[in-house]
């Protein structure tokens, strides 16, 4: 496994550890990001952005876009 695919993997675990404890979570990209993530924690909106793909994939989280065009994810 790259170095890169490991830091996608342990996002993936933050954001779902995230989602268990609170399973009516919808935010941006940019919002989970800063909020979800561990404090402390340094991972880019492109991280993110990557990680919330393969969820998406995988049928771990929903994308949606709202009213205002923002994408919007949730579980």
């Amino acid at each position: 496994m790259q170095p890169q695919d490991e830091h996608l993997t342990e996002i993936v675990d933050a954001i779902l550890r995230y989602l268990d404890s609170h399973p009516d979570a919808t935010d941006t990209v940019e919002g989970i990001a800063k909020w979800w993530l561990p404090n402390g924690w340094c991972a880019d909106s492109r991280s993110v952005q990557l990680a919330l793909t393969r969820m998406e994939a995988q049928g771990l989280v929903h994308r949606r876009i709202n009213a205002d065009r923002h994408v919007l994810y949730s579980r």
